[in-house]
């Protein structure tokens, strides 16, 4: 097989406050992260922002939902995950959401809040085993989504 890679590196801030729910006794934490890009075309400046939707599962969730709030600049590290189900109407649906796997919280905060401190980073690697599902997105269906 070939050597394919499934990455994403991003900055950008919270839309909204992280929410969180467990899922078969994990914690799982949702949030939006909005990137902006400014260019010039045609001499004119312009500025164009994007959202995506993000999860995190384990402690790592736990820790997002208690340090970061709405505004608050996040460095996120993972992958793309697609999820398919079929819609009532018999058509098939998907939806890619990026799954963290590491974050570091920036200094950057223009929506208040407190904690983690600037710089402060979080990786996968420092939650235990029984606190990670990787096989998750088999066991979910649009019906159980986690939000």
């Amino acid at each position: 097989m070939a050597n394919d890679l499934n990455r994403v590196t991003l900055i950008g801030r919270l839309t909204r406050d992280p929410e969180i729910k467990t899922v078969g006794g994990t914690s799982v934490c949702n949030f939006s992260l909005a990137t902006n890009r400014t260019y010039v075309s045609n001499g004119e400046k312009k500025e164009e922002t994007h959202f995506f939707d993000c999860d995190v599962w384990g402690k790592l969730a736990d820790v997002l939902k208690q340090y970061a709030t709405k505004g608050k600049q996040l460095a996120i590290e993972g992958r793309l995950q697609q999820s398919v189900w079929d819609a009532p109407d018999g058509k098939k649906n998907s939806k890619v959401r990026i799954r963290v796997e590491n974050f570091q919280l920036l200094g950057g905060n223009t929506g208040g809040g407190s904690g983690g401190g600037a710089n402060s980073s979080y990786s996968q690697q420092e939650v235990p085993m029984e606190a990670y599902d990787p096989g998750y997105a088999s066991d979910i269906n649009e019906d159980d989504s986690v939000f």
